[in-house]
């Protein structure tokens, strides 16, 4: 017997099986929208002039503007009717009949399903644009929520979205383990520990068994054991070198010696009984259904784990106990822009911390390669480069290539400056160098490893490295002694001073400087000044910065700027420096007086009152220690 339930239960369980399934509202029959229900007031299938009730009406709360409705029907032969004119006996003609009422007031997906059997279901989806009588074919297979938020909005803004859900995961993971007292540089070694066993089909198969005895009593270290094994299952399959298993799996046998892997009973910082102890079974779960989807679609190159840590960090109010500043994600993706990232560079980061600026370098080459498999297995296998000294974030940027789609990628731990690092870097010939170096080693020290880098590179090579301000405008003797050997090797072809709050929470102002390796700086030669200070991300209460919409043609207008050497009063200028300068736009661009408002005017004079009361080294704090 045909049954219309078997239909609707599918629909309803791949919406709520969906990594974005958060990012939706999925209301049945009547929408929580006050918008959709009153284009559908008058939508009624019977033409009664009464209101209209789909199956699935799915909005994103996102995107006001958009909206997906479903009309189902038990049987497939009342998929279509061959002129669509009966909306109360066929499902595509119900679902366009609702179409061209929401269309009014939006941009309308629509998709019909017929039929009870799964394998034989009927699909047709349909895209009405809001106010256009017109509608478009769109397939015959239902989508993930990223391609109908793509088809609305395009990649860019499901990237987004994407991406403000994989910093929903982690503020509320983040507040939970908190409450079970695991403290914040613990909290990422789990996440990741948990994210690679998952990447085993036995574990994700029976991990919610080994989380639980025969007498139904809860086995928390049974559970840690097998994530550990498992772990080593997968760096066995992805064939990682006995030395690099050693220290990965030495860093995550740490989370057996955690409360919430030993006791059966276990309470919440503020609760007052003993409660049994799922917490590893209940986060491995969340994990497997929020997150690990989203790092396993294609090469949007996510750095999920530098996320997790982002979150934790600014929810700790303070980088102190982690000693980490991770460079934000649309950062590290404009230095590929900036040093014009192609398919033969390699990439080479000589303090990758999680390995931030390694994956976007494999998304951008990655992207550029398209269908070229050789190449694309070139570029994971042999065309990125990393050195970690810290045991932990060396485990983090091992586990997150790998999740990326790179399991032998040449990431060492060790001391970036030893020189049997430093030959066996070169022996890769690389040609690009990114990093963060760690600010705890004052002007200078963050001035050596850039140079340290550039030395590592092929003649040609390009350099861009993000560091505190205080770098290119210190006057120390040590400070202008390194500037001056970096211009008697190397040019500098750009400084870029960066928004004050971009590593926000912690207070570090920062500049991105460019290189031309092996290119002794010419006399007299220019180099570009950009005072780019508005990204168009905003600080948020919840979410820290966030881009509002503006961050594409901001990034675009930057890039113009500096790839074409151009002066734009405010943004840039073009001048030669020596290594008793200061090396950043503000010494040396011109003032535009018309932009500057009352308002500008007393933040100023307010600034430079805090700075006489309390002194210039309480205003911001600094961070202790290196980046991804």
């Amino acid at each position: 017997m045909k049954n219309e339930k078997i239909t609707e239960d599918f629909v309803r369980d791949h919406f709520k099986n969906d990594p974005l399934f958060s990012a939706i509202k999925l209301d049945e029959q009547k929408s929580s929208v006050a918008k959709a229900r009153r284009c559908l007031a008058t939508a009624s299938k019977k033409l009664t002039g009464k209101g209209g009730s789909p199956e699935f009406i799915i909005t994103i709360p996102a995107l006001p503007d958009d909206i997906i409705v479903v009309e189902c029907k038990a049987d497939a032969k009342f998929h279509e009717s061959a002129d669509r004119q009966y909306p109360a006996s066929y499902a595509v003609d119900g679902v366009l009949h609702y179409s061209a009422f929401l269309s009014q007031e939006y941009n309308v997906i629509s998709i019909a399903v017929s039929g009870s059997v799964l394998g034989k279901l009927k699909i047709s989806t349909f895209y009405q644009k809001m106010g256009q009588a017109e509608v478009s074919d769109e397939g015959s297979t239902l989508l993930d929520v990223f391609s109908y938020i793509s088809r609305f909005k395009g990649d860019e803004q499901a990237q987004s979205i994407e991406s403000a859900e994989i910093t929903k995961t982690a503020i509320d993971l983040n507040r939970e383990l908190n409450d079970y007292s695991i403290v914040e540089y613990e909290r990422c070694t789990l996440v990741s520990a948990i994210l690679l066993a998952l990447q085993d089909g036995a574990f994700k198969a029976s991990y919610k068994e080994r989380a639980t005895s025969k007498k139904f009593e809860p086995t928390p270290e049974r559970l840690a054991a097998f994530i550990v094994s498992s772990i080593k299952n997968v760096l066995k399959d992805a064939e990682i070198d006995a030395g690099r298993v050693d220290s990965m799996i030495g860093e995550y046998e740490k989370i057996k010696n955690h409360s919430i892997a030993k006791s059966a009973q276990i309470k919440k910082k503020k609760a007052s009984d003993q409660l049994d102890n799922y917490v590893l079974r209940d986060i491995t779960e969340r994990l497997e259904k929020s997150v690990l989807p989203l790092i396993t679609l294609g090469d949007k190159g996510y750095d999920v784990l530098g996320r997790f840590y982002r979150e934790f960090i600014r929810y700790a109010g303070t980088d102190k106990k982690t000693g980490l500043v991770l460079t934000p994600q649309h950062v590290t993706e404009l230095f590929c822009d900036l040093v014009g990232l192609n398919t033969n560079d390699v990439v080479f980061d000589s303090c990758c911390g999680s390995g931030g600026f390694l994956i976007s370098a494999m998304k951008h080459m990655l992207q550029l390669a398209g269908s070229d498999q050789k190449k694309r297995r070139a570029i994971k296998e042999n065309q990125l480069i990393g050195i970690e000294r810290r045991t932990d974030m060396f485990t983090f940027a091992c586990s997150n290539m790998m999740m990326s789609g790179d399991g032998k990628s040449h990431i060492y731990q060790g001391d970036s400056f030893a020189q049997e690092i430093i030959e066996k870097v070169r022996s890769l010939n690389p040609t690009v160098a990114f990093l963060n170096p760690p600010y705890d080693v004052g002007e200078d020290g963050q001035l050596e490893f850039i140079e340290n880098a550039l030395a590592c590179l092929q003649p040609g090579g390009r350099c861009a490295a993000i560091v505190q301000m205080s770098c290119v405008t210190s006057a120390t003797a040590k400070a202008v002694a390194a500037r001056e050997r970096l211009l008697a090797s190397h040019t500098l072809s750009g400084v870029l001073s960066m928004p004050a709050d971009l590593f926000h929470p912690v207070g570090v102002i920062t500049c991105i400087m460019v290189f031309d390796a092996h290119k002794p700086q010419p006399k007299g030669f220019k180099t570009f000044f950009g005072y780019f200070k508005d990204d168009g991300f905003l600080k948020t209460k919840h979410m820290g910065r966030i881009d509002k919409g503006n961050w594409t043609a901001i990034r675009r207008h930057w890039l113009e700027l500096f790839l074409n050497r151009e002066k734009d009063t405010g943004l840039s200028v073009l001048t030669a420096v020596t290594a008793d300068d200061e090396w950043c736009a503000e010494a040396h661009m011109e003032t535009d007086y018309s932009t500057i408002t009352q308002k500008d005017f007393e933040e100023v004079v307010k600034s430079y009152a805090m700075f006489r009361l309390i002194g210039a080294g309480k205003m911001h704090g600094t961070p202790d220690d290196d980046d991804g």
